[in-house]
């Protein structure tokens, strides 16, 4: 049995790898090693995520899909979820979640009756509910907070990563394309031209665009 862990933050602001030590420490607890990490920045909300693709195709029947919380696996409506549930189910990987004792048996028992696999399923489908269902109350109360906000002439708009913004002038400057700044930044694409829409007396810097 190999424990694969998988990390995700949904922008490239965010740290990924933030609980990366405390996932070592939990396979350390049931004196299990961690055969590898699936570190990326993408939305909870995709369903075809790099990383997690890779850990599934890596992956082999028995093996342990190790997360921190349900929400870093997914924050999928619930037919994706299903979707994605079913291709793990298929590939034979056991879903452990971190915060769910109740995923935990896999460790003690080294297999699941039918009844913890019930009750396991069971847990997952709920934390996977839950997770959607924190991320559209999150995006609704923004969503009303940014009219209220419009509507009383005190919209702003997205606060600018300026560190960030001033890399990527750094090196536009420098001639570099944007695939070079993405690799080297980690930033998005979409990230880059706005950059370079505001910006004045840059030159030609689009004309390298890959």
């Amino acid at each position: 049995m190999l424990i694969r862990a998988y990390l995700r933050a949904s922008t490239t602001e965010q740290d990924a790898q933030r609980a990366k030590e405390e996932l070592k420490a939990f396979g350390a607890k049931f004196g299990s090693r961690i055969a590898g990490y699936y570190i990326e920045n993408q939305s909870g909300t995709k369903l075809e995520r790099p990383e997690l693709n890779k850990l599934i195709d890596d992956s082999e029947a028995g093996d342990v899909l190790l997360i921190e919380k349900m929400d870093r696996l997914t924050r999928l409506p619930w037919l994706e979820w299903k979707t994605l549930k079913a291709r793990i189910m298929e590939k034979g990987l056991v879903i452990v979640v971190a915060d769910q004792p109740m995923t935990h048996a896999v460790f003690s028992s080294g297999e699941q009756n039918s009844i913890t696999l019930a009750l396991t399923e069971f847990m997952l489908d709920l934390g996977a509910a839950m997770a959607r269902d924190d991320y559209e109350t999150r995006h609704k109360r923004q969503a009303q907070g940014i009219a209220k906000a419009k509507a009383e002439g005190k919209y702003r708009g997205r606060r600018v990563n300026a560190s960030l913004h001033q890399d990527i002038r750094d090196q536009l400057s420098l001639g570099r394309s944007y695939s070079e700044i993405q690799q080297k930044l980690g930033c998005s694409r979409a990230t880059i031209a706005r950059v370079v829409k505001s910006s004045e007396g840059i030159g030609n810097v689009t004309s390298r665009c890959e």
